[in-house]
Order: structure tokens, then sequence, then C-alpha cells
């Protein structure tokens, strides 16, 4: 089955960290993972490309500007990119 994991996140990179090492452990891999990100700062966007140079699948990061809390709104947007079934 071809799967698509969303995460979802917002300045809290120490968290996103923890997240992203638990799937690299995983012994069967998404086919990608997007990170859903509500409006973080540039250290979250920071983050994600170091762990995308050696990520074991397609990591995708989807931002959207921060304008408050519209988690539902960025997780919607990464849903409707991803690829998985």
């Amino acid at each position: 089955m071809n799967i698509s994991l969303v995460v979802t996140t917002y300045n809290w990179p120490k968290a996103l960290d923890v997240v992203l090492g638990s799937i690299r452990e995983q012994r069967l891999l998404p086919a990608e993972v997007l990170i859903a990100d509500d409006g973080s700062s540039n250290e979250t966007a920071v983050l994600i490309e170091q762990h995308q140079a050696d990520f074991p699948c397609p990591l995708r990061h989807l931002w959207q500007e921060d304008r408050g809390f519209r988690a539902a709104r960025a997780r919607n947007l990464a849903i409707a990119s991803a690829t998985g079934e």
C-alpha cells in the first residue's frame, strides 16, 4: 500500500525533530512524509532541510503564512498534495 504520512507543526522544531527521528526508525516507511506547517519561523524550515538531505523517503514541507491557528487548513493542504492512497 502506498501511504502518505502527514505531520502537523507550528514553531516547535525540537518536537518535530523527535517525530522525524522516530519516522526514520520505522521498519516500514511511508511513501512520503508531508510536513503541514501552520506558519512556523525559519528555524523549522532549516530543520526540515537538514532532514531532507538524508531522509529515507521523500520529505516535503508545506508551509502557509501565520494568520492565527489554522492547523486544519495546513493539514488539508498537505492531504490534497499527497500522492499516497
